[in-house]
């Protein structure tokens, strides 16, 4: 049962990102306190690996590894907390974009230029 101990405890600590996320949802910009779990799983699988080596350890402590490596990419680099080339920059023009408004025009960026606009964008929980 201690074999299961490190990667049980790296997933549950990357699914406990997704509970906090999505189900509570507190955001955060760094979530150290998930990769931390995630980490002492796999640090905790890789303590098994030396104190009592076997095949089934090995496998234990690769996979926990092998989720901490996976939730490192994903928290840092394809979530939201990675960077992002793609916005834009302080003093470029705003892209071009096309939406619905709340009364069921269409509201077009390019015909509102030269106007004053205030843009808030608002990532909501609905």
């Amino acid at each position: 049962m201690l074999t299961l101990l490190g990667p049980l405890l790296a997933a549950g600590g990357f699914g406990l990102y997704f509970l906090s996320s999505f189900r509570l949802a507190r955001y955060r910009r760094r979530p150290w306190e998930f990769v931390a779990l995630v980490a002492a799983g796999a640090v905790l699988g890789a303590y098994r690996l030396a104190a009592a080596p076997s095949a089934a350890t090995a496998t234990a402590a690769a996979l926990a590894v092998g989720i901490l490596a996976f939730a490192c990419w994903f928290l840092f680099s394809f979530s939201m907390y990675g960077e992002r080339e793609d916005r834009p920059r302080v003093g470029e023009r705003f892209p071009d974009f096309t939406l619905p408004t709340s009364d069921g025009r269409i509201f077009r960026l390019a015909e509102a230029r030269g106007r004053r606009l205030l843009l808030v964008c608002y990532r909501g929980i609905w």
